[in-house]
Parts: C-alpha cells; sequence; structure tokens
C-alpha cells in the first residue's frame, strides 16, 4: 500500500487529467481492431475560434490514435451559455437530441468576464484552504454521449492542473465509456469492447455505440434525464 501512494496522492490533486495511468504493455496487448471514426457534433461559443477547435481535436486524435480511433468534429452551431454552471449546460445538453450523423455531442465553453471572476474567487479559495472548486469539463453518466469541456482559459490555477487539451482527453475517455481508475486496463478492455459493437447487427449502423462506465450497451442514439460524471 505504501507504495501505490505517491500515485494515489497523484491522482487526488492531479485527478481532473487522467483517467489512470497508461500501462504500455497492457495496451500493445490488446487488439483494438480496424481503425474507426466516430462523429463529435460540436456546441461552441462565440469567442471559441476554428482554430481552438481543430488544436483541440489534434491532440484528442494523437490520443485516440492508440485505439485506431478518430474523432471527426462537425460544427452544428455557435450559441450564446445556456447558463453559467456546468449544470445548466448539461441539463441544456440532454434536451437536445442526438441528431442523425452525431455521435457524440460536445460543448466547447468560452470565457467571460463572469468565468474571470469565479476564477479569481476560486484561485483564493486554493490559496487559503487548498481546496480546488472549478470543474473544467463533464460528461453524463447515463449514456456517456453527451459532456461540455471549458475549452479557453488562462489562469495559472488553471493551467497548474491542467488545460483544454487534456481537460478533453480526459472527458473523451468518458464520452467512450472508461471512467476514473488508477491504472487504465479496465479502459481499454472497454475501447475495445465498443469497438467489438461495430459489428453487431442489432446496433444502429449510422451511430457509433457505447458502453457506459455502469456497463450499459447503447446501440441507437440515446435521449435521456439526468445523472453526470465529472471533475
Amino acid at each position: 500500500m505504501l507504495k501505490l501512494f505517491p500515485y494515489l496522492l497523484f491522482l487526488f490533486v492531479f485527478h481532473c487529467t487522467t483517467v489512470g495511468f497508461h500501462e504500455t504493455k497492457v495496451r500493445e496487448s490488446i487488439s483494438f481492431g480496424p481503425e474507426a471514426n466516430f462523429r463529435v457534433c460540436i456546441l461552441k461559443e462565440t469567442d471559441i475560434t476554428k482554430e481552438e477547435t481543430e488544436t483541440l481535436f489534434l491532440a484528442w486524435n494523437e490520443e485516440l490514435a492508440l485505439y485506431n480511433l478518430k474523432a471527426e468534429p462537425i460544427l452544428l452551431d455557435v450559441i450564446e451559455r445556456p447558463g453559467f454552471w456546468g449544470t445548466d449546460i448539461l441539463g441544456y445538453l440532454m434536451n437536445r437530441q442526438l441528431t442523425k450523423g452525431c455521435d457524440r455531442l460536445l460543448y466547447l465553453k468560452g470565457r467571460t468576464w463572469g468565468d474571470i471572476g469565479f476564477e479569481v474567487l476560486t484561485l483564493g479559495i486554493f490559496v487559503g484552504v487548498g481546496l480546488k472548486l472549478e470543474v473544467q469539463g463533464a460528461v453524463e453518466g447515463q449514456t456517456n454521449t453527451r459532456g461540455y469541456i471549458k475549452a479557453k482559459y488562462i489562469s495559472t490555477i488553471q493551467f497548474l492542473f491542467t488545460s483544454p487539451k487534456s481537460t478533453l482527453i480526459h472527458e473523451g475517455y468518458h464520452l467512450l465509456g472508461c471512467g476514473h481508475q488508477l491504472f487504465m486496463k479496465e479502459c481499454y478492455e472497454k475501447i475495445r469492447n465498443v469497438k467489438l459493437l461495430l459489428t453487431d447487427p442489432n446496433r444502429d449502423p449510422n451511430f457509433f455505440p457505447v458502453i457506459t462506465t455502469t456497463g450499459k450497451k447503447i446501440l441507437f442514439p440515446p435521449n435521456f434525464q439526468t445523472n453526470f460524471n465529472k471533475y
């Protein structure tokens, strides 16, 4: 147990940037099958540029290449934020239909004066009592098909813990059904099993399936109510 303490401490402090530690030998022993694409439909705020979106997906696809996967970004709309809190965004996403041509729905959150004020407040709380209150992204845990990330930020406390790229990679694992674990063997197996569902004759052939964090197979575009997996 003492040998695991540094890892447990790392996860406690840096839990916002990882779903677990990579195990290269374990991953390389698993066959992830041929390359497959899935379509990620994007709702973004006005201050998120095309270049920023492309940079985020480039980083995510570098990670996904480990599993012969590629996320294809599809811009649905540029919108005003439906509410200040992450729960407002998730509630909005859960009320949106996962339309044909969308395997996942991702909201890219920008940065307003209200956000800056909240960053200053949370920085003070972190310095004062060591409590990190900011949530950089979340994925609902009922179907693992909808989520958001904070795609633009510049404060010191944010970059101390994470970045927009690492946030997308983290939430991207949740969008594939992975939960949080110390090591990633279970996540690797989940991704392999999701890709095996591509050959399931009972699935919607126009939908990239998912096995949720609770083990439920989603073979058709889902519509649902609340439950999130956030950090």
